[in-house]
């Protein structure tokens, strides 16, 4: 309501507590209050706007609206059409009912809070996986560490600080060292998101079985995420992953790519740039090899005697890793 005391309501807005109010401070707005009749919550407007930061306020409220839509929409999927995601090996399921609020339970290491702040993150690196894996082989400590996530409890990480047990998270806080992210390991910064291609879970076996086919039943659900997310850059752990990214962004199948059937390792080497539109902006994609430890022994094949490759396992992806951080 024009004309009231501003201290005596705290303006609040669809982006989270105090978000509108953070917007109008960056862009030296005064706000006044207004009511709003559904809810009677107070949403802040400034007292003079342009079309352009008019529009972008739009632009940010419309993220996040689509983003919780599609949390709720792909683990909805899940639930309502179990048959649709299984294979002979594999049986996918929607995550533990209220554990996983955001896409994938790979967001609350770094993406975790879009929505809330979605009006102040621009996305310089998505980091795409293939799949999370099991969340009944979850442990005790990394389960409560989700819960605390979600009660708005600060300064917990999806990492155990004094034990990171899995060799993939141990090589990715390395490779993120070269994009010069220096502590990704107990930091969330604003620019960076991780997710999984598929958005299922694991019911049974832990590792192997996925296909192709099975992962693109989410390719919808991926484009529609790029697309909310605008992400400058795309990085993708493994073939499969790129493979799907490639098709679902791109529309075409990636035989069609120069020098994609001289190998894998080389492709990653020697590609020519390759983009895709997401959203308003175009994004870089990036075929990179994933950095388990079986996806480090396929990237080391070829040099596995080089004396450098034998000092750091991770030499050659960093080699990778480097040129994106150059833009190459």
């Amino acid at each position: 309501m024009a004309g009231k005391d501003k201290e005596s309501k705290k303006a609040t807005s669809m982006f989270g507590k105090d978000g509108f109010s953070a917007w109008l401070k960056n862009l030296d707005k005064a706000p006044i209050c207004h009511e709003q009749e559904e809810d009677k919550s107070i949403y802040a407007f400034p007292d003079t706007i342009t079309d352009e930061e008019l529009e972008d306020y739009t632009i940010r409220m419309d993220k996040e609206r689509k983003y919780l839509d599609l949390v709720k929409k792909s683990q909805d999927e899940y639930r309502n059409q179990p048959k649709e995601h299984k294979n002979t090996r594999i049986v996918l399921q929607a995550a533990p009912e209220g554990l996983c609020r955001e896409i994938n339970l790979y967001t609350y290491w770094q993406g975790f809070g879009y929505a809330q702040n979605s009006h102040e993150i621009k996305i310089k690196y998505l980091l795409v996986a293939q799949d999370w894996g099991n969340p009944s082989n979850m442990s005790k400590e990394f389960e409560e560490r989700i819960k605390a996530m979600n009660r708005g409890e600060q300064d917990v990480n999806y990492l155990d600080k004094k034990s990171i047990d899995f060799q993939t998270d141990a090589n990715l806080i390395e490779l993120f060292n070269v994009l010069g992210y220096d502590s990704i390991a107990n930091r969330r910064y604003a620019d960076l998101f991780f997710t999984n291609f598929c958005l299922g879970y694991r019911a049974g076996k832990e590792s192997g079985g996925m296909t192709k086919t099975l992962m693109m039943k989410d390719s919808g659900f991926f484009k529609e995420l790029c697309d909310i997310l605008e992400p400058e850059n795309i990085l993708c752990l493994g073939r499969l992953t790129f493979k799907c990214v490639y098709e679902t962004l791109i529309g075409q199948k990636v035989s069609s790519l120069t020098g994609f059937t001289d190998g894998y390792n080389t492709f990653i080497e020697k590609h020519e740039p390759i983009t895709a539109e997401c959203g308003r902006v175009i994004s870089n994609i990036y075929p990179l090899a994933h950095c388990g430890s079986m996806g480090t022994m396929n990237r080391n094949k070829n040099l596995k005697d080089d004396p450098r490759v034998q000092k750091d396992t991770l030499f050659l992806q960093k080699e990778d890793w480097g040129r994106i951080k150059a833009g190459r």
